[in-house]
């Protein structure tokens, strides 16, 4: 690998940290250029500058999603069982990877502006996908479009509050364990919002069972 694709890869892996903590609006190039270990002037000649860079960063993020559920997505039925597996693996990514839940977080909150059209190139046809091939199996007095947006919402609502409610006291512990800027959730954390999840989606979809079930 060449000394550029090394200092490419520094960059986006830095970059990434700093949109996800910071937002796209709270980081500078130099910010970048010095939590890479390369000048700004590096910075700028291999990634185009910083719009283009975090383009970059929110491609990758989304490939990465891409890629962890799709072998759910690829072999979606609508069914309970088609359902649950996909929200599984939605689930298990954005909690092994904070850092790109971070990155649509700021988002919401107005952060990079000029880059509005992100989510209608990487959210919207995803959650579409999966409404068209529920339509015909989900009852039609269910809101289906809403059904499936609280999916994420929910989700990163979630994992970003760490359970707000559930054990009170880890908020108050500065000691409670972390990954880097992110407080851990526990395994019972995790399955106990998964096994909410599949309740939530199994009484809104009224879903049949696939042949497995």
């Amino acid at each position: 690998m060449s000394a550029d694709a090394d200092d490419l890869d520094r960059i986006i892996d830095a970059a990434t940290r700093l949109f996800a903590e910071l937002g796209f609006d709270g980081t500078s190039p130099r910010l970048i250029a010095d939590a890479a270990g390369v000048d700004a002037g590096t910075v700028s000649r291999l990634t185009g500058g910083r719009t283009d860079l975090y383009r970059e960063v929110m491609r990758r993020a989304s490939d990465a999603e891409k890629a962890a559920v799709g072998g759910a997505a690829g072999g979606f039925t609508p069914t309970r069982q088609g359902v649950e597996r996909l929200l599984d693996e939605y689930l298990d990514f954005y909690a092994a990877h904070p850092e790109y839940l971070g990155l649509w977080l700021h988002r919401r909150t107005g952060d990079a502006a000029d880059t509005a059209d992100l989510e209608e190139q990487y959210v919207r046809p995803r959650l579409a996908g999966i409404v068209e091939a529920l339509r015909a199996a989900v009852p039609a007095d269910v809101d289906l479009d809403l059904t499936i947006w609280t999916i994420p919402w929910m989700i990163s609502g979630f994992l970003s509050q760490r359970a707000l409610g559930a054990r009170r006291e880890e908020f108050a512990d500065e000691t409670a364990e972390t990954d880097g800027p992110y407080r851990k959730i526990s395994p019972a954390e995790l399955e106990r919002f998964r096994t909410y999840l599949h309740t939530l989606l199994e009484r809104m979809l009224r879903l049949p069972d696939g042949p497995d079930g």
